[in-house]
C-alpha cells in the first residue's frame, strides 16, 4: 500500500517563488545577518485546515516582504510575489511536490515595522488550495 502525503506548501511555492524572482532570497526562516541578501521573500505557514488529508489542504501563509529599497519597492515585491502565486493557480503549475489549485487573500499587504535595521517590511496573509502531486505524475 502506497501512503500519499500532503505536501508542505513550501515544498510547492518556494521553488517557483525562487525561479519566478531570482533576484529576491526566497526562505521560510530569515537567516542570520551574516547571510541575508536584499531584498528577502518570506514565506510562513500560520495554519489552515485539510478539508480531505490526502486530496486538498487549506494553508494560510504569511507572505512577507523585507527590502532596502524603500517602502515603494517592498510593496512592489509583495505584489510580484502575490501575482507569482496567482498564476500557480490560474495555470494549474504542477510541481514535484503538488500545485496550488484556489488562492484568498485574508489580509492584503501591510506595512509594518521591520525586525531588521534600514529595511522595510510589508506583509499579508493569504490562503492557498494545496493539493498533491497525482502518483506517477
Amino acid at each position: 500500500m502506497v501512503v500519499r502525503r500532503m505536501p508542505r506548501i513550501h515544498e510547492v511555492i518556494i521553488p517557483v517563488l525562487r525561479e519566478k524572482l531570482p533576484e529576491v532570497m526566497v526562505t521560510s526562516w530569515v537567516p542570520d545577518v551574516d547571510y541575508r541578501q536584499w531584498p528577502i521573500l518570506n514565506v510562513r505557514r500560520l495554519g489552515g485546515l485539510a478539508r480531505d488529508v490526502e486530496w486538498l489542504d487549506r494553508p494560510v501563509i504569511e507572505l512577507t516582504a523585507y527590502s532596502r529599497d524603500g517602502l515603494v519597492a517592498c510593496e512592489r515585491l509583495f505584489l510580484d510575489a502575490r501575482q507569482v502565486l496567482w498564476g500557480m493557480v490560474e495555470n494549474q503549475t504542477l510541481t514535484e511536490a503538488g500545485y496550488l489549485h484556489s488562492m484568498r487573500e485574508t489580509m492584503g499587504p501591510t506595512q509594518f515595522d521591520s525586525p531588521f535595521d534600514d529595511s522595510w517590511r510589508v506583509q499579508g496573509l493569504i490562503q492557498l488550495g494545496l493539493r498533491p502531486a497525482r502518483m506517477g505524475e
